[in-house]
């Protein structure tokens, strides 16, 4: 069972690497389209490695699989937060997810589906340890997924 001050780190964990990662994601937007997917793909990666970032969003993870009070934190981080604060960081009102895959002219679900391969990646090599992807350099990794995430931002 998940207490009520893990939920709290959570959300303050989640909520910070949030804002973070709006800014990021809003720098690759404004770079050029054709290298969105990989810009993405990195900077999220870049994140996950980081020896301040890892140590929190893997307490993050635990939380969120710990509880249905766990994983509302994470829950609204991909249906909510991260897309408005990526609209105050492109230096427009916050956005939802619609209006975000509305200015990438994709669908809202592409989004999810991107954010799933990459955190999927991050339980397989961080939490889980599975080789050979856990011992996998970033740039493999990176060419790895650029093409499936392309595939669901880019089109």
């Amino acid at each position: 069972m998940t207490t009520a001050v893990e939920v709290e780190e959570a959300q303050a964990i989640i909520t910070a690497y949030g804002e973070a990662f709006a800014k990021a994601g809003a720098a690759a937007y404004h770079g050029p389209r054709e290298k969105l997917a990989e810009n993405i793909v990195r900077i999220t990666l870049d994140f996950f490695e980081d020896p301040e970032w890892q140590p929190k969003l893997l307490q993050a993870v635990r939380t969120a699989t710990a509880s249905k009070e766990g994983a509302e934190p994470m829950r609204n981080l991909f249906s909510a937060q991260v897309f408005a604060q990526a609209g105050v960081a492109l230096e427009e009102d916050p956005l939802s997810i619609d209006e975000l895959a509305g200015k990438l002219s994709i669908k809202p679900i592409h989004i999810n589906a991107s954010a799933a391969q990459l955190w999927g990646v991050f339980l397989m090599r961080y939490v889980l340890g599975v080789e050979p992807i856990a011992s996998a350099s970033i740039d493999e990794i990176v060419t790895l997924l650029t093409p499936t995430v392309e595939r669901y931002i880019v089109g």
